[in-house]
């Protein structure tokens, strides 16, 4: 399961892609000179499958949001927010009843400041501010919900190949964990 701006979603494969833009400059002899490198936004490709009984007003709602440019936040087995859905296609097989499967693109978005400064002040001359890059400085961070049957032994198992490495989970959730032998179906963990 993940969850996109409060809609659950059953999600087989979440595929990250996070490409650099480096600028090259042929010379003369020798390999070509790169002045500028700088990182593209990142670009989430989800799979899966909407389901239940409200399963039309999801679709519509996720629709909507692509329509109108609303921002998402993607929590996933990766985590995304300050997105925005780019791509959305459904399709309705006679292989899920009461739902589709469905395809979707999320894209990171950094959003500009105002050029246009305010005050008494001002002189009509526009001050271009850049935004601050905080999207760039987050990482995308790992998560997962709790299912039934779930332990923090298990967890660690099947991300670090040893359940004895569960404390290294429990310490990251900390702020939402007082035991590492009681968890909660339906909570999201931090992986790191």
């Amino acid at each position: 399961m993940a969850l996109i701006n409060q809609i659950y979603v059953f999600v087989e494969t979440e595929e990250v892609k996070r490409d650099t833009q480096i600028s090259d400059h042929p010379v003369e002899e020798g390999i070509d000179l790169t002045d500028q490198v700088k990182r593209s936004p990142l670009l989430l490709s989800l799979s899966g499958e909407i389901v239940g009984d409200n399963y039309e007003n999801q679709v519509f709602s996720l629709e909507q949001m692509q329509k109108k440019g609303e921002l998402v936040e993607y929590i996933g087995v990766n985590r995304l927010s300050r997105a925005l859905i780019t791509s959305f296609s459904t399709e309705h097989s006679g292989k899920i009843r009461g739902g589709c499967s469905f395809s979707m693109e999320i894209r990171e978005i950094r959003i500009a400041a105002s050029a246009f400064t305010t005050g008494s002040g001002n002189t009509g001359n526009q001050q271009v501010e850049e935004a601050t890059d905080a999207a760039t400085e987050e990482t995308p961070v790992r998560t997962y919900m709790v299912q039934s049957g779930d332990t923090l032994w298990r967890l660690a198992k099947a991300y670090y190949g040893s359940g004895a490495k569960f404390p290294v989970i429990f310490e990251a959730n900390r702020d939402k964990l007082s035991d590492p032998n009681v968890i909660q179906v339906g909570q999201v963990l931090v992986i790191p």
